[in-house]
């Protein structure tokens, strides 16, 4: 830490203008042999790279959350967690991202002690409910595919992963908000000169029964680590049966050129099914890997030297998934494309929602499929035979797989 002293013979407009100065990281002078500091260029692409995250991820998030609050059709179980992990990379957009931007830029905290505690922990709550999230979808996503016809089981469950994630991640935030504080390195009150700068107290952490070694080794495991790992198993199991209904699909069709034509239609489904599942995992893996990395390389000083500029780099790539996840989760799940195309309608904005979407030409055959379904289930629940009005849900959900390219991949 470099520490500060006014000499009586300068000025208090002198020290504030250099302290001023050394606030700045990204420039391109040295104003104090000693203080970390790296080029605007740098600078200006990090803030851009920031900005594009902040507005799209937001915008994208934002007519998630909205197509789901004002459409009653869409409130499903399935959706909810779509809306959960909406609002929590909402949060991370416009709140989580925008505070580290200006850490990254700024050296001293103005704000006080509270909002440094609050900051701190609202930053790691939002990144850990966002991660959460995701691994919550494919696990109930995973249960909706393997077990189709055990609704009242789906609906508990979703239950427990909303309620576990929510817990989870006031827990893992906890800390944060204890070991977060300001360190003053200059005070002088006559002059007005308060230099604090926010960030995690190691004196803090040695204090408290969890060390940050171990706190570290927690988060990679939770929020890194296990997300990745229900990915891989739930989106493989769900690409394993997608195949087998595929195939069984095939043996039963003819050999008739029409036949030949769906069949081919089939195998194009299944192909961008798993293309779009791998991707999820990429996208996650590949977001997220870069900032749990240097965390550990920090907290375990395997690199004596903390740059800001690489940890700017890690964390803004990670943000990168806040601005996808809309896209992923939302924009090529047809029902939402749906709604958004009639968001935009509404809002006087048609040509733009048909350039941005694409309109489904099967949508009134979908929905009828699915209504059929629900009748099914609604037979089953009333009295029905239970082994055969299952066995017609697996077939109408097979069958609106056939008329839907779109509905194995929103999976």
């Amino acid at each position: 830490m470099v520490l500060f002293r006014i000499m009586s013979n300068e000025t208090c407009e002198h020290w504030q203008s250099l302290f001023s100065r050394i606030n700045h990281y990204f420039r391109d002078e040295i104003v104090l042999n000693g203080t970390e500091h790296a080029s605007k260029e740098l600078g200006y692409a990090i803030t851009a790279a920031y900005l594009i995250v902040i507005i799209f991820g937001a915008c994208g998030n934002f007519l998630t959350m909205l197509v789901v609050v004002l459409n009653p059709a869409m409130r499903t179980t399935r959706n909810f967690f779509i809306f959960n992990l909406a609002l929590s990379d909402f949060f991370v957009c416009t709140i989580t991202a925008p505070m580290t931007l200006y850490t990254v830029l700024y050296m001293f905290w103005p704000f006080g002690t509270a909002l440094c505690k609050i900051a701190g922990s609202l930053q790691g709550f939002n990144i850990f409910l966002s991660t959460f999230s995701i691994a919550a979808i494919a696990l109930d996503r995973y249960v909706l595919v393997i077990f189709p016809t055990k609704r009242e089981r789906q609906q508990n469950l979703s239950l427990m992963f909303f309620v576990f994630i929510w817990v989870l991640s006031l827990i893992l935030a906890v800390p944060l908000l204890i070991a977060s504080d300001l360190n003053t390195i200059y005070e002088d009150p006559i002059c007005g000169i308060s230099l604090r700068i926010c960030h995690e107290q190691n004196d803090i952490w040695q204090t408290m029964m969890i060390s940050k070694q171990t706190y570290t080794l927690s988060v990679l495991v939770t929020q890194y680590a296990f997300p990745l790992f229900s990915l891989v198993f739930a989106y493989t199991r769900i690409a394993h049966r997608m195949k087998l209904r595929f195939a069984n699909r095939n043996i039963s069709f003819p050999n008739s050129l029409s036949q030949n034509q769906r069949r081919r239609s089939v195998v194009e489904r299944q192909r961008r099914t798993h293309l779009l599942l791998m991707c999820v995992v990429a996208v996650f893996a590949i977001a997220w890997l870069p900032l749990n990395v240097f965390h550990m390389v920090n907290t375990f000083e395997w690199v004596s030297l903390f740059s800001v500029s690489t940890f700017a780099v890690c964390h803004v790539a990670a943000m990168c998934s806040a601005c996808l996840n809309p896209l992923i989760y939302a924009f090529f799940n047809q029902n939402f494309r749906t709604e958004f195309i009639a968001l935009f309608e509404r809002c006087g904005v048609r040509k733009l929602g048909g350039v941005i979407f694409t309109f489904d030409e099967d949508r009134a055959r979908k929905k009828g499929m699915e209504r059929e379904c629900k009748t099914t289930v609604t037979r089953c629940n009333n009295g029905g035979s239970p082994t055969l009005l299952a066995a017609q849900f697996e077939r109408h959900m097979e069958e609106s797989v056939a008329l839907n390219p779109d509905t194995d991949e929103q999976l």
